[in-house]
């Protein structure tokens, strides 16, 4: 039977530690074959929609046969008695091999998540100033409560329509695939700014103290605002859903769009409590006071 084993550099496994050989066969001599205890004795792999789990950038993808006794939680854990890691594949191979099969989640982003910063931008739209114009409309109030009301209709409403290992999964992915990138590049601009502003506004002598209660203020908010705009993503990754939770709008209609195309068009806003800015490669390419 075909799996799939995510591992790191050297075909080190990221949790047991192992370092695997290609070709040869291991056999659990203990496999435990009781699905009420977790993280037991034998191989693990998952299927094609269980890669989510386990992968993260610079770690690689094989194919794997695996076979005799066998315990299967879910997608994301199945362990195995015998166990034969196969040929690493590229990304494209594996994608291939999503698209080739029907989901009723988005597999390969949530695996592969976009990464807006990848996508190089020198200038904004009028277009794009209107969705973020839409976007800072989405949120019944500012700051950390449009973070927190995002995040909370996105998992509520997933929640309701897959497993929980699913959105759980698949939030970890996109979290940490993109969130500490994006929200690093994102902070340094607005610090940067934001700084400029204190410096040239209050005296030297004190300056720092505050420059600490602004930076604290500011940092909220902002992080809250990109995590609105990590959590209006994970919400394109699940089309089937029609109806999200603790927010009006038309049905069949995702209310979180405007966040996702800026998302995709390479921009990511982000609100300090006073001002919207969209963001790409750590510069501020437009802002507006609202």
């Amino acid at each position: 039977m075909k799996r799939y084993k995510v591992l790191s550099a050297g075909k080190i496994s990221p949790y047991k530690k192992m370092k695997y050989v290609s070709g040869k066969e291991y056999v659990c001599a203990n496999f435990d074959a009781d699905i009420l205890v977790d993280c037991s004795t034998g191989y693990y792999a998952t299927d094609l929609d269980g890669l989510c789990f386990a992968y993260r950038p610079g770690m690689s993808i094989y194919e794997c046969d695996v076979d005799g006794q066998s315990v299967e939680y879910d997608q994301f854990k199945m362990r195995y008695e015998r166990f034969v890691l196969g040929k690493k594949l590229s990304r494209a191979e594996v994608v291939s091999r999503m698209r080739s099969r029907a989901w009723d989640w988005d597999v390969e982003h949530a695996t592969f998540p976009v990464d807006p910063f990848r996508i190089k931008r020198t200038r904004v739209t009028r277009r794009e100033i209107a969705l973020c114009e839409t976007w800072a409309s989405v949120g019944a109030s500012v700051g950390a409560s449009v973070g927190a009301s995002v995040w909370a209709s996105v998992g509520a409403s997933v929640r309701d329509s897959v497993w929980d290992s699913v959105r759980d999964s698949v939030g970890a992915s996109v979290r940490y695939s993109v969130w500490a990138s994006v929200w690093a590049s994102v902070w340094a601009s607005v610090r940067d700014s934001v700084w400029a502003s204190v410096r040239d506004s209050v005296w030297a002598s004190v300056r720092d103290s505050v420059w600490d209660s602004v930076r604290a203020s500011v940092g909220a908010s902002v992080g809250a605002s990109v995590g609105a705009s990590v959590g209006a993503y994970m919400s394109s990754l699940f089309p089937s859903i029609t109806k999200w939770k603790y927010i009006d709008h038309k049905q069949g209609k995702n209310p979180y769009q405007s966040g996702i195309d800026l998302w995709h068009a390479g921009l990511v806003p982000s609100y300090d409590g006073e001002t919207w800015r969209l963001h790409n490669r750590g510069r501020i390419l437009w802002e507006a006071a609202k």
